[in-house]
């Protein structure tokens, strides 16, 4: 009788050791939730590595690796992103969430290529999802390859209703601006600005209305989005623009001087001024 007491007694000892280790690993998770809520990164990250350590065979490690390599990547440590993403995806080589978060890594740190080879891989694992394909035309839009960039967002486009999402219809607008099909480019633009109004998105659709010589529209929208952000670059890039249009040179040198110290891109300003490129 002594010896089934011991044997009781261990056995609800382990069982509420066990209890408890789940317990403090679901409360690391939840505690990580929230530093995550209140824009804590660096604690999430020192939580969740806690709770990973705490339980190094829990089958829901691979999640907290994903976890933990885009919140490295939010707050600037890529390559470690990288490494945390990759043991994740090496755990789960299926995972389609996991190849999303590191493509999404290596495009915003210039790996294309690499992006574009977890972007394939997904769409071999799943050919339903519209969301790699609209990841890739980005990517050849970035690279100014509108061939390849019209396979995947016509690909993207049979997938999803495009209207709906804010994304879709941004590439598209972007898509259609790159290759000079600027009345198509204003449509999505509108339903961009219908959805939320947009400093950036209103001296978007300047631009393409200034290409189609609908000069009073540019001036409006320049006008709108300059009482949502001032400071927007892209605004003064726009109106320089229109003026170089209009024939009112010192404006539009003046407005292109602004664009550039708000951070626009010097050459391709010139290049809109000097009416030899987009």
């Amino acid at each position: 009788m002594k010896l089934l007491k011991i044997v009781i007694f261990f056995c609800i000892s382990f069982f509420s050791a066990v209890a408890f280790a789940d317990s403090r690993y679901l409360r690391l998770i939840g505690d990580a939730d929230k530093a995550i809520g209140k824009g804590e990164y660096t604690h999430a990250i020192e939580l969740l590595d806690e709770a990973l350590h705490l339980e190094p065979d829990n089958s829901g490690n691979v999640m907290l690796l994903s976890n933990i390599g885009m919140l490295s990547y939010y707050i600037g440590n890529d390559s470690l992103a990288v490494n945390y993403l990759t043991m994740a995806h090496e755990m789960a080589p299926e995972s389609v969430t996991i190849l999303l978060n590191r493509a999404k890594v290596f495009s915003g740190t210039g790996r294309l290529a690499s992006a574009l080879r977890d972007l394939r891989t997904i769409t071999r694992l799943d050919s339903t999802l519209y969301r790699p394909y609209l990841d890739i035309g980005v990517i050849y839009l970035t690279a100014g390859d509108t061939i390849q960039a019209r396979q995947a967002l016509d690909r993207m486009k049979s997938l999803t209703d495009t209207s709906v999402s804010r994304e879709c219809t941004a590439a598209l607008a972007w898509f259609d601006a790159l290759v000079g099909d600027n009345a198509d480019a204003v449509k999505q633009y509108s339903v961009l600005i219908d959805m939320k109004p947009d400093a950036g998105l209103y001296a978007a659709r300047a631009q393409s209305y200034v290409a189609l010589e609908y000069y009073t529209e540019a001036s409006e929208d320049i006008a709108e989005g300059l009482k949502l952000d001032p400071d927007c670059a892209e605004l003064y890039v726009a109106r320089a623009f229109l003026n170089k249009r209009t024939y009112r040179n010192d404006d539009a040198l003046a407005d292109a001087q602004r664009a550039v110290d708000l951070g626009a891109d010097r050459a391709r300003v010139r290049t809109i001024i000097t009416g030899h490129g987009k």
